[in-house]
């Protein structure tokens, strides 16, 4: 070509070099693939419920609209959350750019042109090859169809680097380490309300006060009073007197116990009271509830 005209050499800052898989898959209830790490690059996005996800060794849950990265030899598993079933599509690349680095340890939302490059590539792969692969379980080679459009493998390699690029240009994604931690304290926070709901259970004949909860248990009742209740939506001492209300219709039902009797053996000695706690829960006296079975 005559030096008479500029030259621009386009750079591929992110260059996928090879797709080892790309499927879109509706999980179950009890959906769990237990782990593996690889050579090359995984990416997984949400498209709708959460999932829980393992990186290294941290555990962090991924919603519905975000995207995680897991880089070239670091372990990684997946489960369903809270027995929610998911839907979510997974992509494993082959990609040395150095650009790379940007996705390590991040999640990120996508936008509607994003998640659009992403459907695009997944319709694109599906129209492109015969698989039997599921996910987790790459052990068949995809086979290209025939008659396939001009470029539409290409395509699919198109789609996901314009995704890549276009997540770097926004940078808007934050580091996992945030969501780890706030996994870390749900955790906390379920053992405490576990614990609490324990103490009551083999308390329910007793009368006891968040002060001796707290005591018995290791916390201090501010703390213990304000994560029960973002866990329960309602204070101890209401879910106290709930179990115990459900105690009484057991045993009205399967004892020969009378309501006094109930009463006292729930720790209520004023039976009077006991009446207008089981009323205000249930809309009739203990002995309506009788005699209503």
């Amino acid at each position: 070509m005559s030096s008479n005209y500029p030259i621009y050499s386009f750079a591929k800052e992110l260059d996928i070099i090879q797709l080892v898989s790309l499927f879109y898959y509706k999980s179950s209830s009890d959906f769990r693939f237990d782990g593996e790490s690889h050579d090359f690059w995984e990416l997984i996005y949400i498209d709708s419920g959460k999932m829980l996800i393992t990186a290294g060794e941290e555990l962090y849950i991924l919603k519905s609209g975000e995207l995680a990265f897991h880089k070239p030899g670091e372990f990684h598993a997946v489960s369903a959350y809270e027995q929610i079933p998911a839907k979510f599509i997974v992509a494993s690349f082959v990609c040395d750019s150095p650009g790379m680095k940007y996705f390590e340890h991040r999640i990120l939302n996508l936008n509607r042109k994003e998640r659009g490059y992403l459907y695009d590539a997944v319709r694109s792969w599906q129209q492109s090859v015969v698989s039997k692969q599921t996910p987790y379980n790459l052990t068949l080679t995809p086979v290209p169809l025939k008659d396939v459009p001009f470029g539409q493998a290409q395509m699919v390699q198109l789609y996901l680097e314009l995704l890549l690029i276009n997540l770097v240009q926004r940078n808007v994604g934050f580091k996992i380490q945030h969501r780890v931690e706030t996994y870390a304290m749900q955790i906390m926070y379920k053992q405490l309300t576990d614990n609490v709901i324990e103490y009551l259970e083999d308390h329910i004949c007793e009368s006891v006060s968040l002060e001796q909860i707290a005591g018995d248990l290791g916390y201090s009742v501010p703390q213990m009073k304000k994560l029960f209740r973002m866990q329960m939506h309602c204070g101890i001492i209401d879910y106290f007197i709930d179990l115990k209300m459900d105690e009484a219709k057991r045993l009205m039902q399967e004892s020969d116990m009378n309501i006094t009797q109930i009463a006292h053996y729930l720790g209520y000695q004023d039976a009077s009271y006991f009446s207008r706690l089981f009323k205000s829960r249930y809309g009739m006296t203990p002995s309506e509830y009788c005699r209503s079975f």
